[in-house]
């Protein structure tokens, strides 16, 4: 082989080989004893430190625009379509999950097509009940009319919790 054939043999190979091993890994695991991924970044929900519900409510400041890890019990879902073209081009669906853990409850929102969650479970495919993992985006804004701070939690992954 000569220089320039070697040199592009070489790029291939690399270019192929970590497909190959992803494909082989992927069908080599158990689906069930993988820990639960985000993103892009492949970075393990697990590794995001469980914030309570109360300690998000009362100090909502200290996690504007970051990623906090809650878990708690689904206690009521309620999804909508929202007609609205103007947020995302379409007509898409909305869920809202009331969640509860031991300090609190809160309400947290997945945009459905529009919105952020990265994982494969959707809000609406769960039920009241059952106990969830999540990663959420939190967004605060004050009213400053009444000073009233506003917190909205935004999904961007959803795993049933793992015992």
């Amino acid at each position: 082989m000569t220089a320039p054939h070697t040199r592009i043999g070489l790029r291939s190979l690399i270019l192929i080989l970590p497909v190959v091993i992803t494909a082989h890994s992927a069908l080599a695991s158990d689906e069930h004893s993988r820990p639960s991924r985000v993103g892009s970044v492949r970075m393990s929900i697990s590794t995001y430190e469980r914030i309570p519900i109360a300690t998000l409510l009362a100090h909502p400041d200290r996690y504007q625009m970051r990623d906090v890890r809650i878990t708690g019990t689904i206690l009521a879902i309620q999804t909508e379509t929202v007609p609205n073209r103007m947020i995302c081009g379409s007509p898409h669906e909305r869920t809202a999950l009331t969640l509860e853990d031991d300090s609190g409850q809160i309400e947290v929102i997945d945009q459905g097509a529009c919105g952020k969650n990265v994982g494969a479970l959707k809000a609406p495919m769960m039920k009241a009940g059952e106990q969830v993992d999540l990663l959420v985006q939190i967004m605060v804004t004050k009213n400053p009319e009444s000073r009233e701070t506003l917190l909205e939690a935004t999904i961007r992954f959803l795993d049933p919790v793992r015992y």
